[in-house]
């Protein structure tokens, strides 16, 4: 008779199972459960399992099961997104020093300055001054001090003549990223950037490069005019 187990080594071997393994043993998200029946007219029990759906406990909204989203991904032969730690800190943003803002007040109210080079210092987790350029140097001078492989905040204040012939300036902020720079050094600066700018008030133009010719002589006097 299909779907029923006789009294004997087939009985014993679910009682066996039911005591390994609880109620709950069964197929993966299911709930299994042993019933026994004895038979009209007989001393013989029959021993029949059944299995109801389990249902998964609810998450809040909005949250992740980082194992259900593993295991999701393998199944269908895809790669986890995982941000080690440090990658996920860096997305806070870093603190900033209060020299920044001196140097850029100086620079916008007294023109003190042509040019100033920010770093992050990744030991102190803060954006500090790395160099300044007096007011007699020029865009040559600027651009050498963009380092070739190595990321920086910067800003340069340009002189320029209008069409109408009146003397103007226009205070850049240039987000300088280029390609040879390392990766993690790239989500620093760029998950940092906008709280740094909240702290200059007074930028006028911003640029973003990667190489030289984004932030060519020619490129700024296009943006300033």
């Amino acid at each position: 008779m299909s779907g029923l187990y006789w009294g004997g080594p087939m009985e014993e071997r679910a009682a066996h199972e039911k005591m390994r393994w609880g109620p709950t043993h069964g197929r993966c998200g299911e709930q299994a459960s042993v019933h026994s029946t004895r038979l009209p007219n007989t001393n013989t029990t029959t021993t029949s399992h059944t299995h109801t759906k389990r249902r998964a406990p609810e998450r809040e909204k909005g949250s992740i099961d980082a194992r259900a989203l593993c295991l999701d991904s393998f199944v269908a032969g895809e790669s986890v997104p995982f941000a080690p730690p440090a990658m996920a800190n860096a997305a806070s943003g870093m603190a900033v020093d209060d020299e920044c803002k001196l140097k850029f007040l100086e620079l916008k109210a007294k023109r003190t300055y042509r040019f100033i080079i920010y770093k992050i210092d990744e030991k102190k987790k803060m954006v500090v001054v790395e160099k300044v350029g007096e007011p007699v140097l020029n865009y040559d001078d600027f651009a050498a001090s963009l380092p070739a492989n190595e990321c920086r905040y910067a800003i340069f204040d340009y002189d320029f003549v209008t069409e109408e012939n009146c003397q103007k300036s226009k205070i850049f902020f240039i987000a300088w990223s280029p390609d040879t720079s390392r990766v993690r050094s790239k989500m620093i600066y760029a998950s940092s950037k906008d709280r740094f700018k909240r702290e200059l008030d007074g930028i006028q133009v911003e640029l973003q490069a990667t190489d030289p010719t984004e932030v060519g002589l020619d490129v700024i006097r296009g943006r300033a005019n």
